[in-house]
């Protein structure tokens, strides 16, 4: 699937995290579907055909990938038809806010044998509840993971110039913004991720976003420092009316992780190396570091850094269980579902717009 892929949401060390009214905002799109129903009633292949289909057309897709899942989506937009499709179950439920004009509701749980489901209903009980257990186990090892992270934090915080670093901010922003432009308009400001914790390990999507863009990046081991000098770039963008669009720490989402501004064509990444041939521009933290006293603390650094990737083992082996619960799951909506009604809903809308 070519196109933009990303993520809306996450599982982070603050549970799920959600930032689909950030992505999805009915206002500004000619027409928005919001998908409904249980799982395996075709949501995600419904989206998966329609994007297929349009993009015969020449049209562009950006693909909202599903945390839990990376191979599953969770909504496309297409921004020239200014058309969107998200999947608006739990635990991004999604409801109309500007019914009939923009926002429609596609039920798809309307096609569902509810008495044929309604004979597995016990078993259907038990699996959501152990699915939700497995959840709730992963969130938190990924709560400690978080924790983890910040000790981590605060010992490089230790043996950073923050002098020094004010001025690599400054350097930063002077160049990128040396026209000294204040655009005519309010900035758009964008959440969203583009690395995941999912059942299929830690999926990063990040470096497909650098095709056909000028690559800069800060070079640092502290997701704080980094989260520092994204928020001050960014900052800077949206007093100056360029919109951007702020990818999220996958594990702490209250951190800047990337940053995208596209009337400059700049994508700003994070990196614990400088080795790469993409990268227009290097700030390097390393280089206002105390590495002499930093080096007394590799130990515990190491240390941290191994439970940190056990506990991130953990988390991404309890998404890995739910998954496969899910998919039993599926196979009980999957076996009750008349496909043929959401075959037509397909069509009618394809019609459309081709």
């Amino acid at each position: 699937m070519k196109g933009k892929h990303v993520f809306a949401g996450n599982n982070t060390s603050k549970g799920f995290f959600n930032c689909f009214n950030s992505i999805f905002q009915p206002s500004k799109l000619n027409r928005f579907y919001i998908l409904k129903g249980g799982p395996g009633v075709g949501k995600s292949s419904f989206m998966k055909k329609f994007a297929a289909e349009i993009s015969k057309k020449g049209y562009s897709v950006e693909y909202i990938h599903c945390s839990s899942d990376d191979e599953s989506l969770d909504g496309i937009i297409i921004p020239d038809l200014k058309l969107a499709f998200v999947d608006g179950t739990a635990p991004h439920a999604t409801d109309p806010s500007i019914p009939g004009a923009v926002d429609e509701i596609l039920n798809f749980g309307s096609f569902l044998n509810s008495n044929q489901l309604e004979k597995h209903k016990h078993k259907i009980m038990q699996i959501n509840q152990t699915k939700a257990r497995l959840y709730k186990s992963a969130y938190r090892y990924l709560q400690a993971a978080g924790i983890i992270s910040e000790e981590i934090n605060s010992l490089y915080t230790q043996f950073i110039d923050a002098d020094k670093f004010n001025e690599i901010c400054l350097r930063a922003t002077k160049k990128l913004f040396e026209d000294d432009i204040y655009l005519q308009k309010t900035a758009e400001v964008k959440n969203l991720f583009s690395e995941a914790y999912t059942s299929n390990g830690y999926i990063n999507r990040t470096e497909a976003l650098y095709e056909d863009k000028k690559v800069w990046a800060i070079v640092s081991e502290s997701t704080a420092y980094v989260s520092d000098f994204m928020k001050r770039i960014s900052d800077e963008a949206v007093k100056r009316g360029f919109d951007i669009e702020i990818y999220l720490h996958p594990l702490m989402p209250d951190k800047l992780q990337h940053l995208y501004i596209p009337e400059k064509n700049i994508f700003i990444t994070s990196s614990e190396n400088c080795v790469s041939d993409n990268f227009k521009e290097i700030f390097d933290i390393h280089q206002i570091m105390d590495s002499n006293n930093l080096k007394k603390h590799i130990s515990e650094i190491e240390s941290n850094l191994h439970m940190h990737e056990l506990l991130i083992k953990n988390a991404l082996e309890k998404l890995s269980e739910g998954k496969k619960y899910h998919e039993i799951l599926e196979i009980f909506y999957i076996n009750s579902m008349d496909f043929k009604g959401v075959d037509e809903i397909f069509n009618n809308i394809l019609r459309e717009y081709t």
